[in-house]
């Protein structure tokens, strides 16, 4: 029995279905909008490229605010939770798709910077290595310094990326998902720098361990990094606003103590150590955290501080906010100035005026980029003043 397979003529290659089709188009263009992206309100004069390959690629619905989406999710989380939902965080704006990177970087831009960055880092690794630059360094500051303290502060910074994987994922635009991304990732490049370090001084020195035991014992039961700990665990696991997150981790712990560690103790008393390695990472460290301020500014300033209908609110829950984690923060500082009791004093750099100016410093550089944006009162003298009580 064969199969009869019905055939017949289609549109493109039948004459009178092929003139149906063409009487039934209209002579006019159905949709007069012809520029690409038209729906997106450029920062500047005119879309840049950031812009046209970032903004509004995540659909959003119309209740999410800025969202051009209607309707609801097909997709709940169980309960009934949407995909994303304005229940995530207590802070309000107009527009939720505001927010632009002051750096205009997207994945291609940020991928390209990284492997420029590793690229020069091995070059540089090769150089120091060759020309036998790690018989300089002072073996307490190697040894214990860089081993344990170096080391656990390695777990802060990871314990800061991983508090963006919520953030990154509960927030309510595409250019913020990207920007949070991004500077969730600098914290974990952070971390990978410090067991680089490690593991390259390993390889150098006999009998330097590039296991993370030490620096893990030191960050889960030493005293100096006690208080920075729990505010770590706190704003990675017990904290459920995501806004709350970035601002406490950025705006208010890695702004002091971070800043403090990096800046003020490995970056400043490394040469005093005959140590120029350290100070190489931790100035990469330093342009990530330059460009996160840049990123978070936007973000809580721009968009949200100065938001036309919701920026006194906004600002007054930033100020509560700042209140809760400042004292951990200060607490955190405080514990690490027990720090100085392990390396030998050098007057004018490790003694207490020195180490009294090297706060000033960070909490004048606070008090400008975040205190002072939200009108957050605060004296700084005696934050600096409470923190030197930890000094030995």
């Amino acid at each position: 029995m064969s199969i009869q397979v019905e055939t017949g003529k289609r549109g493109l290659t039948d004459p009178a279905m092929a003139k149906v089709i063409a009487d039934a188009v209209p002579a006019q263009p159905l949709d007069t909008q012809n520029k690409m992206n038209y729906f997106v309100k450029p920062r500047g004069r005119r879309l840049t490229e950031y812009e046209i390959l970032c903004c509004y690629a995540q659909p959003t619905p119309d209740w999410i605010p800025g969202g051009l989406d209607w309707g609801d999710w097909t997709q709940k989380f169980h309960g009934g939770r949407p995909s994303w939902g304005n229940e995530t965080t207590e802070l309000h704006t107009t527009d939720w798709h505001k927010h632009r990177d002051p750096a205009l970087r997207w994945h291609a831009l940020y991928v390209k910077d990284k492997a420029e960055e590793w690229r020069y880092t091995d070059r540089f690794l090769k150089a120091y290595s060759a020309d036998g630059q790690v018989r300089s360094i002072d073996p307490t500051w190697r040894d214990e310094v860089l081993n344990d303290y170096l080391g656990a502060f390695c777990f802060s910074e990871y314990g800061l990326f991983n508090s963006h994987s919520s953030a990154s994922r509960d927030c309510l635009g595409d250019t913020l998902r990207m920007s949070i991304a991004m500077i969730g990732l600098d914290k974990v490049d952070n971390a990978q720098m410090i067991q680089l370090e490690r593991t390259f001084l390993a390889k150098l020195v006999p009998g330097f361990p590039e296991s993370t035991d030490e620096p893990k014992k030191e960050w889960t039961q030493g005293a100096i990094y006690k208080s920075a700990r729990e505010t770590v665990e706190d704003i990675w696991q017990a904290t459920y606003d995501w806004n709350e997150i970035l601002w406490s981790g950025h705006m208010v712990y890695d702004a002091l103590f971070g800043q403090f560690v990096r800046r003020e103790f490995f970056l400043r008393l490394s040469s005093y150590f005959g140590d120029n390695l350290t100070p190489f990472f931790i100035n990469q460290m330093q342009l990530y955290h330059s460009q996160t301020k840049g990123i978070t500014g936007d973000m809580f300033f721009h968009c949200l501080a100065d938001d036309a209908e919701f920026g006194d609110y906004n600002k007054r829950l930033l100020r509560a906010w700042t209140d809760k984690w400042l004292p951990r923060t200060v607490d955190s500082l405080k514990d690490f100035m027990g720090i100085f009791a392990k390396i030998p004093e050098i007057k004018g750099v490790t003694s207490k005026d020195a180490v009294e100016a090297a706060l000033e410093r960070v909490f004048d550089d606070w008090k400008r980029d975040c205190a002072d944006p939200i009108s957050y009162k605060v004296d700084t003298a005696a934050l600096v003043k409470t923190v030197l009580t930890g000094l030995k």
